[in-house]
């Protein structure tokens, strides 16, 4: 709902009287997101505010009784239910005039007592921020499991890898998707590093000097989960909000790192690939190709982590005060309410596209050592046998391969006389292997399961870093689901006491 436009809701009135149209229009109602976004945390932030100015007695039980009766009905309201005003941007002013009405402009008016909007917005958007990084860990460490779980599943599912867009050295679906199931899960040690410092009460700092009230700033921040205040009364404010900036660099590693999966996927769903397939429900098609299967969900989540690159540059850029004086981010279009539905959408979408992905083996298994990809163990072998420098080895099957390619011939079908030519041409070296043998050495299937090194492609390396992998997400499932119940005990105790406070 919105209440007609009235003017004497403004708090400049009194010093500067009425506010120009064309202000009101291209300011103060450019902030309306930002405070729909964070309706829930201020409405909470008010509630401890004002339990607080009760309990330390600077508000009388009475007066305090009838504030807080008005701020738990404004609790219970949703976002869509609150009767917002249509001319001001400030959440405030909106609670100030619905208590006035509700519960006396006498009573309205004390809500504000020993704090400032400055810290009043900070503290919301600490709350915002920290349900936030809740609210990302829940999917992602979905995500992370829904991928180590596939790359269980594909071990021994065998694949070309690639370095500059070109056959590398074989891989297997499943070490493949371990390489990003470990980035995710280095994303999680982000958000997880980054919660105690965004879990700090912003409440007491008031304007940038602190108050001359008694207010008890612990308490505050006690009633709302925190685990201690932002003790500087300037950088509590909206002087230093630099946990914005970190949680926005934290969104935009855990989104291009997203995006990068994506990318993956995208290509290798194409024909000329074949390689995978996301379900059809996450594809569309074209308004005049019958045939297309476009993965949508495999773009949406790739060009997301395209436009995560200025994600940070354009917070940092709102977080450049001239001489110590308000931040821009404050007064600038809502940027990061955008940034954190994306990013939830984003691994939303990703765990579907993972779970649901058909993998075509067949096809990979084909590809894995058609083009030479596994000559780097044949080097090896070539230095075990003769006992010569893997650069002189390296040498030797690089003349080796060109001289297969300048023939036609293939991993499959090559003669060990090419071989023993180059050997014999770059280092003088006699090598004696039959075509069999030789073909062997070049298989795909053989190269995987000679891997010995920690981490490596072998199908038994794999499952190893997988169920490291899986203790190490449960130990971060366990550390988010503990700040859950504690922040979430919190915000119910606050409502209990303000209950407490002001009987029915």
């Amino acid at each position: 709902m919105t209440a007609p436009q009235n003017n004497d809701v403004f708090l400049e009135i009194a010093r500067l009287g009425a506010r120009n149209d064309v202000l009101v229009e291209f300011d103060e109602k450019t902030q309306f997101p930002r405070l729909r976004r964070l309706y829930r945390s201020y409405t909470r932030v008010d509630l401890a505010h004002a339990v607080m100015l009760v309990e330390t007695g600077i508000l009388s039980r009475e007066r305090g009784a009838r504030l807080l009766s008005g701020l738990r009905a404004i609790h219970a309201m949703s976002v869509d239910e609150f009767p917002w005003l249509d001319n001001s941007n400030s959440f405030l002013v909106h609670v100030e005039h619905w208590l006035g009405h509700e519960v006396g402009e006498d009573i309205a008016g004390f809500l504000q007592t020993g704090r400032s909007r400055n810290d009043q917005d900070a503290a919301a958007e600490r709350l915002f921020q920290r349900e936030l990084i809740l609210d990302l860990a829940e999917p992602l460490l979905g995500l992370v499991s829904s991928i180590i779980g596939q790359a269980e599943s594909h071990a021994d599912t065998l694949m070309p890898g690639y370095t500059h867009l070109q056959h590398a050295q074989p891989w297997t679906f499943g070490h493949y998707l371990l390489r990003h199931a470990s980035i995710l899960a280095r994303d999680l040690q982000r958000l997880r590093d980054v919660y105690p410092r965004v879990n700090l009460s912003a409440l007491g700092g008031a304007a940038n000097a602190g108050t001359s009230w008694p207010i008890d700033r612990r308490r505050t921040a006690e009633l709302l989960g925190h685990g201690g205040i932002v003790v500087n009364s300037c950088d509590a404010g909206e002087f230093a909000r630099d946990h914005i900036e970190e949680v926005t660099a934290a969104l935009s590693i855990l989104a291009a790192n997203l995006g990068r999966l994506a990318t993956d996927l995208y290509l290798w769903s194409s024909f000329e690939f074949g390689y995978v397939e996301v379900a059809d429900g996450l594809a569309g098609t074209s308004s005049i190709m019958p045939q297309k299967k476009n993965p949508h969900a495999l773009e949406r989540v790739k060009s997301v982590g395209g436009q995560a690159a200025g994600w940070l540059a354009t917070v940092m850029a709102c977080q450049r005060p001239a001489f110590s004086t308000d931040l821009d981010f404050t007064f600038a279009d809502d940027v990061f309410g955008r940034f954190a539905e994306v990013t939830y959408g984003s691994i939303r979408l990703m765990d579907e596209v993972v779970r649901t992905i058909t993998v075509h083996k067949e096809r990979m298994a084909v590809n894995s050592d058609a083009y030479w990809s596994t000559t780097s163990h044949l080097a090896d072998e070539l230095v075990r046998r003769h006992d010569i420098s893997f650069r002189s080895a390296h040498n030797i099957v690089a003349v080796f391969v060109r001289q297969a390619l300048e023939l036609r011939q293939t991993p499959h079908t090559v003669e060990a006389r090419l071989l023993a030519a180059a050997g014999r041409e770059v280092a003088g070296v006699e090598i004696d292997l039959d075509d069999a043998a030789l073909r062997r050495m070049l298989d795909g299937r053989n190269f995987i399961e000679t891997r010995a090194s920690e981490g490596s492609v072998s199908p038994v390396e794999v499952r190893r870093h997988a169920a490291g992998l899986r203790k190490e997400v449960a130990t971060q499932q366990a550390a988010f689901a503990e700040w859950r119940v504690a922040a979430d005990n919190a915000i119910g105790a606050l409502l209990a006491r303000a209950g407490e406070l002001s009987p029915a």
